[in-house]
């Protein structure tokens, strides 16, 4: 738990910042937030800035015994003599003033259990002598606040809430904690049982690996379907001590009811019973259309009542939640169950505002929903086959199934439990799917072809749909067929074959770089009917990508995320989330992106369809945690690309290749490690080329000829950029060209051109490669010149988008921050002013130094200095 405290960085600098400048900071979370580590690990900070921390710790047991917790911490003065206090209180004002001379913080732990008396001796000391306080509390009702709070009676002072952990801050303490990586579907289930909270998390894990529900099996920690434990309770009851029994009850019977709108939640919990819940954070809020969604958070919460023994107290409760929907046994509690779950009409057009969310959890209430629909489709499915095991109901329980997570021996049975009998349409689309299972899922394309052959023994009329379907899985698995050889199905072809047909001719031009091909072909389309006809909710914004619109391609690319939300469509999700998580890369937007990969990640449900998205996203995250130096995170998040990818990857950033190499080789000298990364990049370049992979290829080589520059290179990556005609492609070609112009002035002029065209990733690579050329050639002044010109018009996109901006000194690689922090450092400036001019902490500014002296090959200041002068 010790690693929660390092975190939150933002919060810590910002505290760290607020509290040297006079104001006093308050970390406000509920318990087992991790708000004292962090309030710890910023005591930390200060002390090594030379500043004195007098500790306090606020306990309830004595709330009732004035100034004892003031006394604990030796803050109260000795009384008696003639010259001593008169009264207690005094006593305490004059020992905390003779305790915070100097450079010192007060640090309060709990504040919100220290006593009234203490917190008035604190407050009269501070309005004698203002000093800065760092204290932290718990989420609290309004009504239920003290109007003596140290926090509401202490000025200047601003409160910064400690928010649970985001999805890839969650995969670091889980990887540290568990030693090896957790695979994708049971850490998507762990992360949303805790909520991101530290304390449920650590607990969880413990106790699930404790009882064998959580198993090491080939290094990566896999969990059964059933999380919770009873043992697990006790890290939820602090999170419901200072609930009313009202509250209690009326959290329970939320708990029971799951994910519902707020009228029908009104109906059994008043009003002032849902403030004082929501006062101590412990429900989230969804809008959906005209509607507000509630759950209760964290989703451990739920766990703890639904698992609670039953009694006369749990039996009131449900009868009070069952009276709310009446007599339909559709909606009455079931302990064991994922709780009910209403999906509300709403109005589809006014979804494109809905927040996709941000990493600090506010998604989780849209992926239970999305659970608890495919749950309820599962079991739903299932009961029909059962009863009725057809290729028609088959089909239905087998996609239903390869979207919460494909279990290979029960696919197994119901493909041999399933005769084939029916309509031949019924038995094409039963061998579609079964194929989609064996080829994408189990990767095993012989018996994918095999199905085929079966199938075109019952095909008839339905030919060209199964025909299109096998050229989808080939797409996914093996290589990208040519679009040209799957032909346009006549006008008097069935309407789900046209729709099928084009939809996969739209993903083959797409693939091998021909958007305009694919947009005729998505215009054929009408409203989607069909599984495979919804793939154009993320080739149209995919396309648009591709054509250079990246501004249309990313609000497609929202709002199609926004409509496939409310409709609970897990492969619209996964597919419309890759497109944008592309577009905003290319635009340098880094929280967002960040916040894009927690939500949909974060779901847990791996749809096959999709499965090259999926790996793609999970690729994606791996290498944004390897440059934030998250090793373990990084690497657990790449094997678990690896585990689920069906192929050689079809889509740009499609595998975690990028983020294997920089762990392999982190190691080695920078320049050899880029070297050996560019090497790994281009070998599988040269792979996805073969496999007619054209986009993706000539990306991914374009990604290993920045890691290491060979002009022969260059000349393939521009032979191959020809035959591509997608605008997309003509941009990055832009890019290589000037790369390999060995030219500063010719990279500085094309990134000058990248920057005002929004492609901020491309102008950031080169300028980056200017930098590094003038630096080489002992032109410091120069590139110092082009540095700050290049960061004022990358900044034009956004607070982050010169954060890409590299620069480099006799062959390192140093980020924009850490360049700013050398020379600032080797102008003569030391750690504390640097941080001060900065806003940083000092620690901050030590670690950027580490890494600077360790990219230079120097060891000291006047080391790094004479580099940096050339």
């Amino acid at each position: 738990m010790a690693l929660v405290g390092t975190l939150h960085t933002r919060l810590r600098d910002d505290a760290v910042r607020h509290l040297t400048a006079g104001t006093s900071v308050d970390f406000q979370g509920p318990s087992g937030s991790g708000c004292s580590l962090l309030a710890r690990s910023v005591c930390a900070e200060l002390e090594d800035a030379g500043w004195h921390v007098v500790k306090a710790q606020g306990i309830a047991a004595l709330a009732d015994r004035p100034l004892e917790a003031l006394s604990i911490a030796g803050l109260v003065a000795r009384q008696g003599g003639p010259s001593g206090p008169p009264t207690a209180v005094s006593a305490a004002v004059q020992g905390i003033l003779a305790a915070v001379k100097g450079s010192t913080v007060l640090f309060i732990d709990d504040v919100d259990d220290l006593d009234e008396m203490s917190a008035g001796a604190i407050t009269a000391a501070h309005r004698i002598t203002p000093f800065p306080i760092l204290s932290t509390s718990r989420p609290t009702p309004r009504p239920q606040r003290p109007a003596w709070r140290i926090t509401a009676a202490i000025r200047p002072g601003v409160v910064l809430k400690v928010p649970p952990l985001g999805f890839v801050d969650t995969q670091t303490l889980v990887s540290e904690v568990l030693g090896a990586p957790i695979d994708a579907s049971s850490f998507a289930r762990l992360f949303a049982t805790s909520g991101g909270v530290p304390s449920l998390t650590s607990q969880i894990i413990n106790t699930a690996r404790m009882r064998g529900v959580l198993k090491l099996v080939d290094d990566v920690w896999t969990a059964n379907s059933e999380l919770w434990l009873p043992e697990m309770g006790r890290a939820v009851e602090p999170l419901l001590q200072h609930l009313s029994p009202e509250a209690i009850d009326g959290l329970h019977a939320l708990a029971l009811a799951g994910t519902i709108d707020i009228k029908t939640a009104h109906k059994f919990v008043p009003w002032e019973v849902l403030e004082e819940i929501d006062g101590y954070g412990l429900l989230q809020f969804l809008p959906r259309g005209d509607e507000t969604l509630i759950s209760v958070f964290p989703q451990a919460v739920a766990e703890f009542f639904k698992h609670h023994t039953v009694g006369a107290r749990e039996l009131r409760v449900d009868k009070m939640v069952t009276g709310a929907f009446g007599d339909d046994s559709d909606f009455r509690p079931r302990p064991s169950a994922t709780g009910w779950s209403h999906t509300l009409p709403g109005d589809p057009s006014t979804l494109g505002a809905l927040p996709i969310t941000n990493d600090n959890n506010e998604g989780l209430v849209e992926n239970r929903l999305l659970v608890d629909h495919w749950h309820r489709e599962l079991l739903l499915r299932r009961a029909e086959w059962e009863q009725n095991p057809t290729p028609r109901t088959a089909t239905a329980l087998i996609r239903t199934t390869l979207v919460t997570g494909a279990d290979k021996d029960s696919l197994i049975r119901v493909i041999e439990g399933t005769p084939r009998t029916g309509d031949h349409r019924d038995l094409v689309s039963y061998d579609n799917w079964c194929a989609l299972f064996v080829g994408v899922v189990e990767h095993n394309m012989d018996w994918a072809h095999a199905i085929f052959t079966q199938s075109r023994v019952d095909a008839e009329e339905w030919s060209e749909l199964s025909e299109a379907i096998q050229d989808f899985i080939e797409l996914q698995t093996e290589y990208c067929p040519n679009p040209d050889d799957l032909d346009t199905p006549p006008d008097t072809a069935p309407e789900d074959t046209k729709e099928i047909v084009a939809a996969v001719r739209a993903e083959l031009f797409l693939a091998r770089g021909r958007p305009d091909e694919a947009l005729l072909e998505l215009e054929r389309l009408k409203e989607p009917k069909t599984e495979f006809g919804r793939l154009r909710t993320a080739s149209l914004p995919w396309a648009l990508l591709l054509e250079g619109e990246d501004e249309a391609a990313i609000t497609a690319a929202r709002e199609a995320l926004a409509a496939a939300r409310h409709k609970h469509d897990i492969e619209g999700i996964m597919a419309a989330a890759y497109v944008l998580a592309i577009g905003l890369i290319i635009r340098g937007r880094a929280s967002e992106l960040r916040a894009v990969l927690s939500s949909v990640l974060s779901a847990g449900i791996l749809p096959a369809m999709q499965r090259p998205q999926h790996v793609a996203l999970l690729s994606i995250a791996a290498q944004l945690a390897a440059e934030e130096g998250r090793t373990t995170t990084a690497r657990s998040l790449a094997q678990q690309a690896l585990s689920l990818q069906p192929g050689p990857g079809l889509l740009p950033l499609g595998s975690p290749t990028q983020a294997l190499a920089e762990l392999d080789l982190a190691e080695l000298p920078p320049v050899q490690a880029r070297a050996q990364t560019g090497d790994r990049l281009w070998a599988e370049s040269e792979d996805l080329l073969k496999r007619e992979y054209l986009v993706a290829g000539y990306l991914c080589g374009v990604l290993g000829y920045i890691a290491n520059p060979l002009h022969e290179r260059a000349v393939i990556l521009q032979e191959i950029a020809q035959q591509i005609p997608a605008p997309f492609i003509k941009i990055v070609d832009k890019m290589v060209v000037a790369l390999d112009s060995d030219d500063p002035d010719v990279m500085v002029a094309a990134a000058d051109l990248l920057a005002d065209q929004g492609r901020v990733f491309e102008a950031a690579t080169t300028y980056s490669a200017a930098l590094n050329h003038l630096r080489n050639s002992g032109n410091a002044a120069k590139a110092a010149k082009v540095h700050d010109a290049a960061k004022k018009r990358l900044s034009v996109w956004g607070a982050e988008a010169a954060n890409g901006l590299r620069s480099a000194a006799d062959g390192a690689d140093l980020t924009a921050r850490e360049e700013e922090i050398a020379r600032l450092a080797a102008s003569g400036l030391p750690n504390q002013e640097i941080a001060r001019r900065l806003l940083i902490s000092v620690r901050t500014v030590e670690n950027h130094l580490h890494r600077v002296f360790r990219k230079l090959g120097v060891e000291n200041r006047a080391g790094m200095s004479r580099v940096l002068a050339g």
